[in-house]
């Protein structure tokens, strides 16, 4: 992982595996809250607000057609029970979900969290 926005509260990382191409991102609350439902008004507000920056940052940085976002609550889809957010860059025609079937280099996942660190005005980009 890579870490390309980090406000001591949240961090937006960049993973090896990505579903449909260059700018897959999480967004990860440093608190343990294990779900949307656990979430105070503020802390929604907030992280929601990061949500967007980061999709519109991930639509500038990678020239996509838009994005998807999702978060799962309780265990259906969860193999880790903490608040996260996958924004998920798209394109006509990607056959989204998919998983690629290699993942990323090192080289590449900083290139590419460089990319989105400067959109969302951050000097991040380091290892996680």
């Amino acid at each position: 992982m890579f870490c390309a926005f980090d406000d001591g509260q949240f961090a937006v990382l960049m993973g090896r595996y990505q579903p449909t191409g260059p700018g897959y991102a999480l967004v990860v609350p440093y608190a343990h809250i294990p779900d949307l439902h656990s979430l105070s008004q503020s802390e929604c507000g907030q992280v929601l607000h990061l949500v967007a920056r980061v999709s519109a940052g991930i639509t500038s940085a990678f020239d996509v057609t838009g994005t998807t976002v999702v978060e799962n609550n309780g265990r259906p889809g969860q193999s880790v029970m903490h608040l996260h957010f996958h924004v998920v860059p798209r394109w006509e025609g990607d056959r989204y979900p998919r998983r690629t079937e290699k993942p990323e280099s090192d080289r590449v996942l900083a290139e590419q969290s460089a990319r989105l660190a400067a959109v969302l005005g951050s000097s991040t980009g380091r290892p996680r």
